[in-house]
């Protein structure tokens, strides 16, 4: 039976160091806008844009119209299950 050349054998690699777990981040969620007359696609208090008084809409209901013109941004969603 023949025998095999031996390799030589190769050095041992340096141990890497462990690096960090990186945090997971989300994406921010997309503002709600609605513009005045349609319906609030979610139950809150919508401030104007352009600024003024915020107010209470629940779903379905109608975005009152704005003191400066412009839509509507739902800066307060309701936390009960039926504004979902």
């Amino acid at each position: 039976m023949a025998t095999r050349p031996t390799r030589p054998s190769r050095p041992a690699s340096p141990a890497k160091p462990a690096t960090p777990a990186k945090p997971v981040t989300r994406p921010a969620p997309k503002p709600v806008i609605a513009n005045p007359g349609t319906p609030a696609p979610k139950s809150g208090q919508w401030k104007p844009v352009k600024g003024g008084p915020e107010v209470t809409v629940p779903k379905g209901h109608r975005i009152p119209p704005t003191p400066k013109g412009g839509p509507a941004k739902l800066v307060d969603p309701t936390k009960n299950k039926s504004g979902k």
